[in-house]
């Protein structure tokens, strides 16, 4: 499942995440935000523990990758 907001918000979510679970070491952050290819819409990895007032989505949609050339 993905949480899907603006930049800031999914970087405050993972930020949220990263102090509650403490990541360190090997471990330094729980996700990347994902940007949309095209548009300035950002996409993050839901932690089950954690949760946020954001749009889910069960996975990404695959018009939030660029066209594969195959």
């Amino acid at each position: 499942m993905y949480y899907t907001g603006t930049e800031n918000e999914c970087n405050n979510y993972l930020q949220t995440v990263n102090k509650g679970e403490n990541y360190s070491g090997t471990t330094s952050t729980w996700a990347n935000v994902i940007k949309h290819y095209s548009e300035n819409l950002y996409a993050i990895v839901k932690h089950d523990k954690y949760s946020a007032d954001l749009n889910t989505l069960d996975e990404l949609p695959s018009d939030w990758f660029p066209p594969s050339d195959i």
